[in-house]
C-alpha cells in the first residue's frame, strides 16, 4: 500500500517486490485509489495504468495460507506464497510459566494488537469477566499504553501482562480471542488453534469473515458483545472438534507452504534485471 515508493522505483526503473501485510488480501480497493495513483504518475511522465497493474508487476510475496484469501482479491499472476514465519521465543517468561501450570483443564489467550487496544473501551473488562469464570487459565496482554492494574478483574486463573511473545504463549494455548489482526489470527492458526475474533477495524472484519468461512473460529461482535456472551461461546469453542480441525487443517496448510528462503532465487533474478 505505499504506492508513493512504489512509483518512485517505477521511474527509476527499480524492481519492485510487494509483500503482503493483509491476510484476507482484502483493505486496498483499486476503485478507491485509482484517479490518485492516475494523477501521480501523470505528474512523474509514467504511462496511464487505470488497472493499477504496474502496483503488482514484479513480485508480491503472500506470507499467508492461500486458503485465507478473500476470493474476491485474488492474488495476481506474480504473487508467490511463503509460509508465515515469525522468530522462535527460547526466552523464559514467567507469564508463560503461569499459563502452561495449574490444574485447570483449558488455557486462553487474550489479545487485542497494539493499535485498537486503545481504542476498545471497556472490551478487555467485558471478555475477562466471561472467561474468568470458565474452568481455564486466562493470559491477557493489554499493550505497553495500558496499565495491568487499571483492568479490574481479578481472578486466581486470570493473568493480565503488557506483553508476551505470542510466539512464547500460543504452544501452550487451547483458545486465542483477539480482534482478527492479520498477525495474531494467523500466528494462531499456525500452531492450529482455534480462534474467537472479535474485529474492530482496518483489515480485521474481512480476517473474520476468512476465519469462519474456513471453520477455524468464530466471530462475535464487539460492540454489543456481554460478558455471558463470550462466557458461552468460550466454552462451545473450547468443545468444538470441528473448530479444532478447522484450525488445524490451516495449520498443515501453512506447514507445507514454501520456507520464506524459497524466495531468494526470484530475488537475484530481479536484481539482475533491475542493474
Amino acid at each position: 500500500m505505499d504506492f508513493g515508493a512504489m512509483v518512485a522505483a517505477e521511474q527509476a526503473g527499480i524492481p519492485r517486490v510487494v509483500v503482503g501485510v493483509i491476510a484476507s488480501g482484502a483493505l486496498t480497493r483499486i476503485e478507491h485509489i485509482r484517479n490518485p495513483v492516475a494523477k501521480l504518475r501523470a505528474v512523474h511522465g509514467l504511462r496511464d495504468d487505470p488497472g493499477c497493474t504496474e502496483l503488482t508487476r514484479d513480485l508480491v510475496v503472500s506470507p499467508f495460507p492461500q486458503s485465507f484469501r478473500h476470493p474476491d482479491f485474488p492474488l495476481p499472476a506474480t504473487a508467490v506464497s511463503i509460509r508465515p514465519e515469525s522468530g522462535r521465543d527460547t526466552g523464559r517468561h514467567a507469564a508463560v510459566d503461569w499459563l502452561a501450570t495449574g490444574t485447570e483443564p483449558g488455557r486462553v489467550y487474550l489479545t487485542l494488537g497494539t493499535i485498537f487496544n486503545t481504542e476498545s473501551g471497556d472490551l478487555f473488562l467485558r471478555v475477562l469477566e466471561g472467561l474468568r469464570r470458565l474452568p481455564v487459565r486466562v493470559l491477557a496482554t493489554v499493550g505497553v499504553n495500558i496499565d495491568p492494574a487499571s483492568i479490574s478483574v481479578v481472578a486466581d486463573n486470570v493473568r493480565i501482562e503488557r506483553f508476551v511473545p505470542q510466539s512464547a504463549v500460543l504452544p501452550h494455548c487451547d483458545l486465542v480471542v483477539n480482534h482478527a489482526g492479520s498477525g495474531s489470527v494467523i500466528g494462531a492458526l499456525a500452531r492450529g488453534v482455534p480462534v474467537i475474533a472479535l474485529p474492530l477495524g482496518a483489515d480485521q472484519e474481512l480476517n473474520a469473515e476468512r476465519l469462519t468461512a474456513l471453520e477455524a473460529g468464530i466471530t462475535l461482535d464487539p460492540i454489543t458483545l456481554t460478558s455471558d456472551e463470550i462466557h458461552g461461546s468460550a466454552l462451545s469453542t473450547l468443545a468444538s472438534d470441528s473448530l479444532r480441525v478447522g484450525a488445524q487443517r490451516v495449520r498443515e496448510e501453512i506447514n507445507e507452504m514454501r520456507s520464506p528462503a524459497a524466495i531468494v532465487a526470484e530475488l537475484e533474478c530481479l536484481m539482475g534485471r533491475g542493474r
